[in-house]
């Protein structure tokens, strides 16, 4: 059996993406803990997912996408939560693929956030190092919250240790090594301080990025509107004289037109409004429960 050998260049790429991902993979977790959400990153949960480590949500067509970090309601270890927030994380040292990078981000938060548009108010990608404006902008037109952490600042937070990761690419295998050894070197302190560096200096995109999320999943009811079609407009500002209401209605009119089906509208507090359309009172009861925070 062959044993792959992975390049100095490779393992060096590999060691700062994953630095990178397990330093906002921990505050990813500890904002979805104290919030009342649980986030599911790559790694074992056996209930959920059997043997696989990946964490995969499939669209309304059946693709397939993996994630790297998914947020979810009334999730847990042992038990799949509703999506609330789907995020994606990249590291790039060149630019040249980087555009390609951001659309095939966008290819995967896209269809996922029209499919799961019932529960999901929030989707983000976290890139890291070079990428274009053209890429970022590509982003963030389709309504995908961006936090970009410059190559300039991971370079300039590893210098602090005595560590160079601005080499040129045809640098030869021995630096390469010699940065792997330095860095491998380092001790637990040494890397909590290379990340409150890197978090010190894109602070304000950084809590421009959390506040964002946390708007997005603390959201307000602002007010829940039902249209009986042919009937008069009813407004609730509780989810649950919404539900009420719709336990009650007879489904006939005074004119004993039959009825055809609800309009509902839900409108929140940040300006975003949440609607569907549906013939059978269990599918809008089913739709509105999801938008009761305990």
């Amino acid at each position: 059996m062959k044993t792959m050998v992975t390049s100095p260049g490779h393992k060096l790429g590999q060691m700062i993406g994953n630095f990178i991902e397990e330093m906002f993979g921990k505050d990813l977790v500890s904002f979805s803990q104290r919030h009342g959400f649980y986030c599911d990153r790559k790694g074992p949960r056996p209930k959920v997912r059997g043997k696989k480590k990946k964490v995969t949500w499939i669209d309304n067509k059946g693709n397939p996408h993996d994630m790297d970090f998914v947020i979810e309601k009334d999730g847990s270890f042992e038990r799949r939560g509703k999506p609330v927030a789907f995020i994606e994380l990249a590291w790039r040292r060149y630019t040249k693929h980087s555009r390609n990078k951001a659309g095939e981000i966008e290819g995967a938060l896209l269809p996922l956030r029209e499919t799961y548009k019932d529960t999901c108010s929030f989707v983000g990608a976290i890139l890291a190092g070079e990428f274009t404006d053209g890429g970022i902008n590509q982003l963030v037109s389709n309504g995908i919250h961006v936090l970009h952490v410059p190559f300039s600042v991971i370079v300039e937070c590893f210098k602090r240790k005595d560590i160079d990761l601005n080499y040129p690419e045809d640098a030869p295998d021995e630096v390469k090594e010699e940065l792997i050894r330095r860095w491998e070197s380092l001790s637990d302190k040494d890397l909590e301080d290379i990340e409150q560096c890197i978090k010190e200096k894109i602070k304000p995109e950084y809590d421009k990025f959390m506040n964002s999320l946390k708007q997005s999943l603390l959201r307000q009811v602002e007010k829940v509107i039902v249209i009986p079609l042919f009937g008069n407009e009813k407004i609730f500002h509780r989810v649950e004289d919404a539900i009420e209401f719709v336990k009650e209605y007879a489904e006939v009119n005074s004119e004993e037109n039959e009825f055809k089906e609800y309009e509902v509208y839900v409108k929140f507090t940040d300006g975003d409004k949440v609607e569907g359309r549906f013939h059978s009172k269990d599918r809008v009861l089913q739709f509105l429960t999801n938008f009761i925070i305990d």
